[in-house]
């Protein structure tokens, strides 16, 4: 597999697939979460990763989503998604979690391997050294 990926821009940071998988709002505030939401661009909205497998566009707003995505596959069993549902404390089946939308081709083991390789390698080029709540833009990185 080779890393392509580029970024975009997107009105609502919550429409990547692991969004609300890992940003869990903190109880008694409006609009806090845990690990921070992405902050919009001004004039432009969020800034949206897209990672190219096979196929497949791999959606990420934010590093923690990325982060979470990676251990996720890295993992040995590959956790069920109604394991990963139950994490977050909500009564949403287990149908509906990103894991359960992924195409099984990308689910097999030595798929699995390679595309968390991929992934760190992306991560590495996007995310800034020290900051986890931001991706920044590379020379290597396209924009659409």
């Amino acid at each position: 597999m080779k890393p392509h990926f580029y970024f975009t821009f997107e009105p609502d940071w919550r429409k990547a697939p692991v969004a609300f998988w890992v940003h869990v709002p903190v109880p008694g505030t409006a609009k806090e979460c845990s690990p921070p939401s992405p902050e919009a661009i001004p004039h432009r909205g969020y800034l949206f990763l897209h990672v190219e497998v096979d196929a497949y566009d791999l959606q990420f707003s934010a590093p923690a989503q990325l982060d979470h995505f990676i251990d996720v596959m890295a993992s040995k069993p590959l956790p069920t998604s109604q394991q990963l549902s139950l994490r977050r404390g909500q009564p949403v089946g287990p149908n509906s979690h990103w894991l359960s939308r992924l195409p099984s081709s990308l689910k097999a083991p030595r798929k699995r391997e390679k595309l968390v390789q991929l992934l760190r390698s992306v991560r590495a080029q996007v995310v800034a050294q020290g900051a986890n709540h931001a991706f920044q833009l590379t020379p290597s990185a396209q924009l659409n």
